[in-house]
């Protein structure tokens, strides 16, 4: 933005006379600066209406044209020279010179005051900045009710208002929306330089100049989800409407993305809401299924019930929600005992193995993951119980594989309410003093006891698990003899162990009556 050299020169109470360069009075002015240098250049840096009397202006008509040159290689938009001073009229060498080099000179005559000159250019440029201010408000007023039409009406409105190019590009470059359209995106060097670290954080633009022109990139997010970039490819400058512009229309954009994301977040909510019910068995079946089979979530072949154990529960919902979208189903799940539980449909294997591969590659530490077996409507309860067995026995193992309950021998006896009750008594005389020892002394027995009959009596393997050295694990199987006085050699004596352990209700079992395995 500047003041037109036309424009001033029309200026009548200024009295300025065109000299030379009446070709280039197109060029517009920055600012007007009075100096009396042989040599101003290095005080000057482009753009500038240069005010002189001639002071220190070379006598010889070679210096003048010396001084000239020097003054149209440094930029200046132009000279005005003040004449009834230091000289009566301009040098002719001067005009001749700034004629050959076609850089306007004007002729300034000596009533006209300098900051006359001055203050012309600085009113000008404010009005032209107040100007640009309303003209801006005028753009943002039309972009707003563009953007009722979506992401590409905004881009529309924007490139038109600007006169540039304007694409809109996702976070991997590819371009969703564009004006003119079938607009290729920047080159891809341009684009790596904008991405660069310090380029550009979201709250200004990034820019790139080079030999094809400028680009401004806007990053278009809301908060810490990010949906990509707008882009404006001009071959003029930029200017600072631009980059007010440019950043309203991101704006825009960000809030019409977020508008799907958020109706999306609402209903993971209220899906979570009926998935505890459900959960919790205050829901009957009947209910149930007209609300999944309205949803969208089919239950003809029944369901099935997913549990990720460790990290972040609530990313791990995330993640599943994505995945989820992607196969066209919507996502029931919700936080229960520090776990992301998730309903599946029918045996739920296919979508269960792609839920906790995409949980693993995006979280660290990487979740556990169990699996319950096909249940009706009114079995979801159990559902829930058998997953999370199975994620326990996940975490046990040391592995982030899928567990599905099916492939736990000896854990259907805990879930089935007839035998529930005889394992809890079992688990009350034999681990019960087992428990009340490590209390007591501060020992790990029952940890060491699962870990030995885990791996069925291997020594090497057990102690390695616990982390302990072999000897430290005979020590404490001595110990275990000695409290419970069995013979651990006998397989039947070991398979009634582990079974009272799979259903000790101490420390490891939470509200749902789930045993949660510990690991030492």
């Amino acid at each position: 933005m500047g003041v037109s050299l036309n424009w001033l020169t029309r200026r009548r109470e200024l009295g300025l006379t065109v000299l030379a360069g009446r070709s280039a009075l197109d060029r517009e002015v920055v600012w007007a600066h009075s100096i009396e240098l042989a040599d101003p250049t290095p005080w000057l840096s482009g753009g500038e209406l240069l005010l002189t009397t001639g002071l220190r202006l070379p006598g010889t008509p070679a210096g003048q044209r010396a001084y000239v040159a020097r003054l149209a290689g440094s930029g200046v938009a132009a000279v005005a020279f003040g004449t009834g001073l230091s000289h009566a009229r301009v040098p002719a060498a001067l005009v001749e010179a700034a004629e050959e080099a076609g850089l306007p000179l004007l002729e300034i005559p000596l009533p006209t005051p300098f900051v006359a000159i001055t203050k012309a250019v600085m009113e000008r440029l404010a009005e032209q900045s107040y100007e640009g201010v309303v003209h801006a408000s005028r753009i943002q007023l039309r972009m707003t009710r563009a953007a009722l039409r979506g992401a590409q009406a905004v881009v529309r409105e924007l490139a038109v208002s600007t006169g540039t190019q304007v694409l809109y590009m996702d976070g991997e470059g590819a371009v969703r929306a564009s004006h003119p359209p079938g607009s290729a995106g920047p080159e891809p060097v341009v684009l790596a330089e904008l991405r660069a670290p310090g380029a550009g954080d979201g709250a200004s633009a990034a820019v790139s100049t080079g030999p094809q022109g400028s680009v401004a990139a806007q990053q278009v997010r809301v908060g810490p989800r990010a949906h990509g970039r707008l882009a404006l490819v001009t071959g003029r400058e930029l200017t600072a409407v631009d980059h007010l512009l440019l950043g309203h229309a991101a704006s825009l954009i960000a809030l019409h993305e977020e508008k799907p994301l958020r109706l999306m977040d609402e209903q993971h909510h209220v899906n979570g809401l009926f998935l505890r019910m459900l959960l919790d068995g205050t829901v009957s079946a009947p209910t149930a299924r007209a609300h999944l089979t309205e949803a969208g979530f089919p239950v003809r072949d029944g369901i099935s019930v997913l549990v990720l154990r460790g990290g972040s529960p609530r990313r791990a919902l995330d993640a599943a929600g994505s995945d989820l979208a992607e196969r066209g189903l919507p996502r029931f799940g919700t936080v229960r005992g520090g776990c992301a539980v998730l309903l599946l449909p029918g045996d739920g294997s296919a979508q269960a193995r792609a839920l906790t591969d995409g949980a693993a590659a995006r979280m660290r530490p990487r979740p556990h993951a169990g699996l319950s077996g096909t249940h009706g409507l009114d079995a979801v309860p159990q559902a829930l119980r058998e997953a999370a067995n199975a994620a326990a026995a996940a975490e046990a193992r040391s592995g982030h594989e899928l567990v599905p309950f099916a492939s736990l021998a000896g854990q259907v006896l805990v879930t089935a309410p007839e035998t529930r009750g005889l394992l809890r008594e079992l688990s009350a005389v034999r681990i019960a003093p087992l428990a009340d020892y490590d209390r007591e002394h501060g020992t790990d027995l029952i940890a060491s006891l699962r870990a030995f009959l885990e791996h069925h009596g291997q020594w090497g393997a057990a102690a390695t698990s616990l982390g302990v050295h072999r000897h430290t694990l005979h020590s404490r199987v001595d110990r275990i003899h000695a409290l419970l006085d069995v013979d651990l050699g006998s397989a039947h004596v070991r398979a009634e162990l582990l079974l009272a352990l799979s259903a000790w209700p101490g420390e490891n079992a939470d509200a749902d009556g789930v045993v949660r395995t510990s690991r030492p």
